[in-house]
């Protein structure tokens, strides 16, 4: 339960890497790292609320290899809105659905990257609120096989070097799971039924970890205007051992070229053929809202989560 509750929430060279950080004008692998780290997090929003409607709301589907899928429903609440020096961020997962209904998740990131993740969950068996360690960004994720709680908030810019490998135009045909009529629910059914696809100028980044982890090196396939991570291939002893497909959609009233977030998270395990989608539909996004207090991302709020 702990893993899955955790799933949605340097040198000198990458120090600073805050909603300062400008629209590059000089590209190398440090830049380019940089602004996909500015994308991934957020960085270029206030605040965004995913709250969950009667019909709709973050989708977690995972499935093993011929076995039914599961569904999870969530919502999201992050702000980047600080300026004491010492929050970078604030983000709120709730579980709505499911044995994790009502369990929430707040995640407090640092300025100081050295400082590990202030993690606080909310436990409605016990109803009580307990504080967790960060878990390690170098495990194979067995569990539910995916890593999206890595790239988002575990993996510090300066524990990988980069490399620029190539720029060039592909051809991207997006993974998608596939339910039968028989495995959809009033939720699933909601899901994406059409694949997507589109053609993209991409730079071809190769990451690789300064220390031992649960893979040798990555690969991620930027876009070279947004800097969005179309692709990311995880390599170990030069074999595939994990894909990640993510499709993206523009974040409406803001005009930064990088306010982009992906809508559709894709995670396949070529092996084991595990799968997992994160989903969030348009019709739940909200930006930048004015309306919402900061105060709003405390304990406080953990404990009036409903069962």
């Amino acid at each position: 339960m702990q893993f899955l509750a955790l799933l949605l929430i340097g040198t000198l060279l990458f120090a600073g890497v805050d909603r300062t950080l400008p629209y590059p004008t000089k590209i190398d692998a440090g830049e380019i790292a940089k602004q996909v780290y500015f994308v991934n997090h957020q960085l270029y929003l206030d605040n965004q609320l995913l709250k969950a409607s009667k019909t709709h709301s973050i989708l977690i589907v995972r499935r093993a290899k011929g076995k039914k899928p599961r569904v999870l429903r969530a919502e999201r609440y992050l702000n980047n809105d600080y300026s004491d020096g010492i929050t970078k961020s604030k983000d709120l997962v709730i579980f709505i659905s499911g044995n994790l209904k009502g369990t929430g998740v707040l995640a407090r990131e640092f300025m100081d990257e050295e400082k590990s993740l202030e993690i606080l969950m909310w436990l409605p068996a016990l109803r009580k609120v307990r504080r967790m360690a960060e878990p390690s960004k170098n495990m194979g994720y067995s569990a539910a096989d995916v890593a999206f709680m890595e790239e988002a908030k575990l993996r510090r810019l300066s524990e990988d070097k980069y490399e620029l490998l190539e720029t060039r135009t592909m051809d991207f045909e997006f993974g998608q799971i596939e339910l039968k009529p028989s495995e959809l629910d009033r939720f699933s059914k909601l899901l994406p039924q059409k694949k997507h696809s589109l053609k993209a100028e991409v730079y071809l980044l190769k990451a690789t970890p300064e220390e031992n982890a649960w893979y040798d090196y990555r690969i991620d396939y930027v876009d070279t205007k947004h800097f969005t991570a179309y692709r990311t291939d995880f390599y170990k002893e030069d074999k595939p051992i994990k894909t990640i497909d993510r499709q993206w959609v523009k974040v409406k009233g803001i005009d930064d070229p990088r306010a982009y977030m992906w809508n559709y998270w894709y995670s396949i395990n070529p092996e084991t053929k595990f799968v997992t989608v994160n989903y969030i539909p348009d019709e739940i996004i909200q930006s930048n809202d004015k309306h919402i207090s900061s105060t709003f991302w405390s304990e406080s709020t953990l404990s009036k989560i409903k069962r």
